[in-house]
């Protein structure tokens, strides 16, 4: 037997070296499966108790493949852009200043003509001319930059037939550009804006052939020249100089041919890191492959719902294009704007988050600037994070339900959203999470802390029960009316099972401990605006109280038309009145509590009621309550298993006899 200590070091170890074999940033789509399914197997497999290879073998081929992989990945493209102002004053043009005279004029040609035939790109701010500008240096801000050693510019493969979003133009989401026009279709994205794709090509790429459809600006006889061209054409490359596409139909492709090994490098590269990734895997663990179907099917899912997605403007590209003025581009923006402060040494003013008082979720903004460090412009971390939802599903269910139930459920939460409206359906959490939400790893943090809260009452668990609860509440304040309640009655819980107070004492500060990082939001609303705020901005609190307490008194007392219709209206935008299937998973967390179920199923019931309670008030769209009637649904589960099913099988045997 491996002892858990050691187990756990065997496996932090391995995931160490996947990392080493397909390294940050993981912004693309085969490093981000590859991450997610070893995460799957390092962590969910048991480790192989005997040794099966031959080490000094195993070593060596490891070490050949290693070197290999190596070799191919150098075929890379040295890549900056910047979304291009149309307008331009004395005191202030980015263009100007940035580009010399020449290359000056053939952007501002260009762009009067884009500006008169859409005049909202007047609304596009000068790069640099003001606080939420995310100008690095003289391109837009890159986050990937982080893992290069350039002053400027990340590295993108180099692959066949690129398109614009391959080259990751990031800045499309910064919040300066939250706009559309209204008075047209598809007002969320019918705006095309101007791009400036600039590369840099290495001496292995020197003389080979740039082919392209889109409009090249770039040096020849010592002169910049437009080639604007709607049909395939090549240039040969010259890897000393610089070379421009401006883009404003997204109509943009790039292919590289060089000699047969640098034209397949890419594949060459990721099936190198698959042979790696697998020899190692395959050689140490004894693969869960429950869990990995759990994983693979994640992925199939994913995937389908971006070939029919009818708003993916940019289809199956690594850069998610968010709609215009909804608040996931927003939080995205958000974590631009702080990362490029952070990155250009502006600490304190990176750490404000843009605003002095929060009025939007605290914390979105704070962890997608997290994740952009390790997963580059990209959502792909909160995306491998919700890849663990079926897993955390199926560990869940398997606390209360025998086998093959968790199974079962789980390849429904996955495949056959049967129970979406009650938050059991994985396309749920994916839609949220393409559109820039922050609900999808939100919930999934919910779900967490109710598998530790059910599990038992481990010191470190209790820390992660603090610690995400404070991850809930900063990404959805409206759930502090579930975490309160919850934390409360579990603490009661702890004091009534635990005799020695020494040790409740010890279980009691590990959870207030991971919970105390709640501080942390009304220390910067202090610090930034000298004001005492707890959590939000009453401004937002106000706007989002659809009914006061007055108006339900003003129906209980008096029939008033107009009032009655705004509660009705406001309650029928919850639950609807034929919506039978919400009235039975609600009167069952009532119920509960008049049955023989354990006492943390009673402590979920009442927190979740809490929960809806607060819905009489606040809006009860989808987005804000699916976290809540996930959760009632799960305890409805319990009941059913333990209550409601051997009560009907009983009935239905007796009345067989």
């Amino acid at each position: 037997m491996i002892d858990f200590s050691k187990t756990y070091t065997i496996k932090i170890i391995t995931f160490l070296l996947i990392v080493i074999i397909i390294p940050p940033p993981f912004n693309t789509w085969e490093k981000l499966i590859l991450l997610s399914l070893s995460t799957t197997i390092i962590f969910f497999s048991n480790i192989l108790q005997k040794e099966n290879h031959n080490k000094f073998l195993f070593i060596f081929i490891f070490i050949f493949f290693f070197i290999l992989q190596n070799l191919f990945s150098n075929n890379r493209v040295i890549v900056n852009h910047i979304v291009l102002p149309t307008s331009f004053t004395k005191d202030f043009d980015y263009i100007k200043k940035t580009f010399p005279e020449d290359f000056e004029k053939i952007l501002k040609k260009e762009l009067t003509k884009l500006e008169n035939q859409e005049r909202l790109l007047k609304n596009i701010q000068q790069p640099g001319s003001s606080e939420k500008s995310t100008l690095f240096k003289k391109y837009a801000f890159q986050s990937e930059n982080l893992w290069t050693k350039f002053e400027e510019g990340k590295l993108v493969f180099i692959r066949k037939n690129m398109n614009f979003w391959d080259f990751g133009p990031s800045a499309l989401n910064d919040t300066n550009l939250n706009f559309g026009d209204p008075q047209k279709k598809n007002y969320k994205n019918n705006i095309i804006f101007p791009t400036l794709i600039k590369l840099n090509f290495w001496k292995n790429n020197h003389n080979s052939n740039l082919c392209f459809v889109g409009n090249l600006i770039y040096e020849k006889d010592k002169e910049f020249i437009l080639v604007e061209n709607k049909t395939n054409k090549c240039v040969i490359i010259d890897s000393k100089k610089d070379y421009f596409f401006l883009d404003y139909k997204r109509n943009l492709k790039i292919n590289i041919k060089s000699n047969i090994l640098y034209n397949n490098s890419y594949l060459i590269y990721n099936l190198l890191s698959i042979l790696l990734i697998s020899l190692i895997l395959t050689n140490f663990f004894n693969i869960n492959k429950l869990f990995l179907f759990f994983s693979i099917s994640f992925y199939v899912v994913l995937f389908i719902y971006l070939k029919f997605s009818p708003n993916s403007v940019s289809g199956f590209s690594e850069t998610f294009y968010f709609d215009r003025g909804m608040d996931g581009m927003a939080h995205y923006g958000f974590s631009r704007i702080i990362l490029n402060n952070i990155f250009l040494g502006n600490i304190y003013e990176g750490l404000r988050g843009v605003e002095d008082i929060f009025f939007y979720m605290p914390l979105s903004r704070y962890l997608n600037a997290f994740f952009s460090l390790f997963f580059g412009d990209t959502i792909f971390g909160n995306i491998y994070l919700i890849s663990f939802f079926p897993i955390t599903f199926y560990k869940l269910f398997e606390l209360f339900l025998k086998n093959p139930l968790p199974k079962i459920l789980t390849l429904i939460f996955i495949f056959l959203p049967i129970f979406e409206s009650l938050g059991f359906a994985l396309i749920n959490y994916i839609n949220f999470t393409v559109d820039g939400y922050a609900e999808g790893i939100c919930y999934f943090f919910l779900l967490i802390i109710i598998y530790l809260f059910l599990k038992n009452e481990k010191k470190i668990n209790l820390f992660f029960i603090g610690f995400l609860s404070f991850l809930v509440i900063g990404l959805r304040p409206n759930y502090l009316a579930f975490i309160i309640p919850f934390l409360t009655f579990y603490i009661i819980y702890m004091v009534l099972q635990k005799d020695n107070i020494l040790d409740f004492g010890k279980h009691i500060f590990f959870l207030f401990f991971g919970g105390s990082f709640i501080f942390l939001i009304p220390l910067h609303n202090y610090i930034y605006s000298n004001e005492i705020v707890p959590l939000i901005q009453n401004q937002n609190i106000e706007s989002s109280l659809h009914i006061s307490l007055k108006d339900y008194m003003i129906f209980f007392q008096s029939f008033n038309k107009n009032e009655n219709l705004n509660i009705f209206n406001h309650l029928n935008h919850y639950i609807k009145i034929y919506e039978l299937w919400f009235f039975i998973i609600l009167l069952n967390l009532f119920f509960v509590f008049y049955q023989k179920l354990e006492i943390k199923i009673k402590i979920l019931s009442i927190s979740l009621i809490f929960m809806h309670f607060s819905f009489l008030f606040f809006l009860g769209d989808p987005r804000y309550s699916m976290g809540a009637w996930l959760l009632s649904f799960i305890v409805f589960l319990n009941a059913f298993s333990k209550i409601y099913y051997p009560y009907l099988s009983n009935k239905i045997f007796s009345a067989k006899q």
